[in-house]
C-alpha cells in the first residue's frame, strides 16, 4: 500500500530529524523519558492509526485494559509518565517539544526556552503536516473502510469500541 510506505519514509525523516536534536542539544533538552506534560493527544488522522492497531492486537489484555480506562487529563497511552506506544507514536508525538517553525515563527517546549537552536536543527511542521494530509488523503481512498473515512480519529471512542470491532479493522488491513 502506497501509502503506508509513504508514511513509513516520514516517520523515518522526522525520526532522523530528532536524532539529531538530540545528538546536539541533547543534555540541554529538558523533553526526555519521564516528561509528559504535553502528553494530551486525543486525536489522529488514520493513516497514523494503522500501527497503533497493529501494535494493541499484539499487547497482552493488561495493556489494553490500562488503554481503555477513562483518564480524562492525558492521552490514553501514557501510563505512569511514559508513553506505552513509543515505537508507533504519532507525528505530533514525535516532534512535540522539539524547535518547529510554524508560520514562519519558531516554536518549541517552555521547558526549553533559552537553547539556541541552529537553523537545520528547527523542523518546518507545516510541511511535516502537509506531507501527512497528503498521505492520509491517499490512505483513506485505498483502505475504503468505513469507519476509517474521516479526517481524524478520536482515540478515546475508537478504543472504546468493542474489541470486535478493532480487530476488523486490522484484519482488514492485513489485505493492504
Amino acid at each position: 500500500m502506497q501509502s503506508l510506505r509513504y508514511y513509513r519514509e516520514l516517520i523515518q525523516k522526522i525520526d532522523a530529524f530528532t536524532e539529531s536534536v538530540i545528538s546536539t542539544y541533547g543534555n540541554q533538552l529538558h523533553c526526555r523519558e519521564g516528561c509528559s506534560s504535553c502528553c494530551i493527544l486525543e486525536s489522529i488522522m488514520p493513516v497514523e492509526l494503522v500501527p497503533i492497531v497493529q501494535w494493541y492486537v499484539t499487547q497482552p489484555e493488561s495493556i489494553k485494559i490500562i488503554i481503555k480506562q477513562e483518564n480524562s487529563h492525558s492521552c490514553i497511552f501514557l501510563q505512569n509518565n511514559s508513553c506505552i506506544i513509543y515505537p508507533v507514536r504519532p507525528v505530533i508525538c514525535r516532534t512535540h517539544g522539539y524547535p518547529v517553525l510554524i508560520r514562519n515563527s519558531v516554536d518549541i517546549c517552555p521547558l526549553n526556552n533559552g537553547i539556541h537552536f541552529e537553523p537545520q536543527y528547527i523542523l518546518n511542521l507545516e510541511n511535516c503536516n502537509t506531507m501527512l494530509a497528503a498521505i492520509n488523503i491517499l490512505f483513506i481512498k485505498e483502505v475504503q473502510i468505513p469507519s476509517l473515512q474521516t479526517e481524524r480519529i478520536n482515540l478515546r471512542t475508537f478504543f472504546q469500541s468493542p474489541e470486535s470491532d478493532i480487530l476488523s479493522i486490522v484484519h482488514t488491513l492485513k489485505g493492504y
